[in-house]
């Protein structure tokens, strides 16, 4: 009895991780957590790699470590970088990337809520308000 209780749970741990997967590939509907939350994927050398779903505008943020690169999956988003020349905006489609250089002030402004994965480096990732100057 033992046998076939382990042999099951063995089973349903394995049944649950495939779900996982295709759930990350889309193959099976699966929605990702919202923000400020994220699905991390995976951390390859000093790199968190993850998605986020994107249904609201996001406060600045900056990486000082290393460089951000932002692919959207679904929905439309406006990049925008602050540097010492002002704003610039950047439009993300489907299946559009950018990368975002380290030290480099960024938000989002959610079009159209979407899907975006993101790789960035490090976890020194400095956060401000949009109200902040």
């Amino acid at each position: 009895m033992k046998l076939r209780v382990s042999v099951t749970r063995s089973f349903m741990r394995t049944i649950d991780l495939c779900l996982k997967l295709l759930k990350r590939l889309h193959l099976v509907k699966a929605s990702l957590p919202s923000q400020p939350l994220f699905d991390l994927f995976k951390i390859y050398r000093g790199v968190y790699c993850g998605a986020i779903a994107m249904h609201k505008n996001t406060d600045w943020e900056m990486h000082p470590d290393g460089d951000e690169t932002l692919t959207l999956l679904s929905g439309l988003i406006h990049l925008v970088f602050e540097d010492a020349d002002g704003e610039h905006t950047f439009v993300l489609k489907p299946g559009a990337s950018k990368v975002v250089p380290a030290g480099i002030w960024h938000r989002q402004i959610v079009l159209e809520p979407g899907e975006l994965l993101f790789m960035t480096f490090g976890d020194t990732t400095k956060h401000r308000p949009l109200s902040q100057v």
